[in-house]
């Protein structure tokens, strides 16, 4: 008998869980990449999120053994790579019981500054920016996602 409560219960929760998460990572947490300076060997990025209300976004150090923290790179390829680690914006610290742990977060907006410098011969017209993030609630956490972002570069 227990299990079949077991199985109604994570059915009713999965079925729940579907329903509210009808919203995507993508439109719980907005994402903006421009380029803020730029020169011939280097660029600063400017990332910024909008992370909707009663939602928060996991930190870059956030520990492992938990939630997925936010990564933030250039991709693989790409004539651009990170000259310095990002730097962290401020964060919420809370002893998530669901976890067991303590989890660092992002509540309502977070920017990062990020530095790269050119990796090529090509002089690229785009930046581009993979932002892997997990957005949850109180009571969800929605899978964790990669936002494929372009910054526009002032050096044409």
């Amino acid at each position: 008998m227990s299990k079949i409560v077991s199985a109604i219960t994570a059915s009713l929760l999965f079925c729940s869980a579907a329903a509210m998460s009808g919203q995507r990572p993508s439109e719980i947490v907005k994402w903006d990449a421009s380029v803020a300076h730029s020169s011939a060997y280097s660029a600063s990025v400017a990332l910024h999120a909008t992370i909707q209300d009663g939602w928060h976004v996991y930190a870059l150090s956030q520990p492992p053994g938990g939630p997925t923290p936010l990564k933030i790179s250039i991709p693989a390829g790409a004539p651009y790579a990170l000259q310095s680690p990002v730097a962290e914006g401020k964060v919420t610290k809370h002893e998530d019981a669901n976890f067991k742990m303590e989890t660092l977060y992002y509540l309502n907006a977070v920017s990062f500054t990020l530095a790269v410098k050119k990796d090529g011969a090509a002089t690229p017209e785009t930046i581009p920016v993979d932002v892997r993030f997990q957005a949850c609630s109180d009571r969800l956490c929605l899978p964790p996602y990669t936002a494929h972002l372009t910054a526009e570069s002032k050096r044409k």
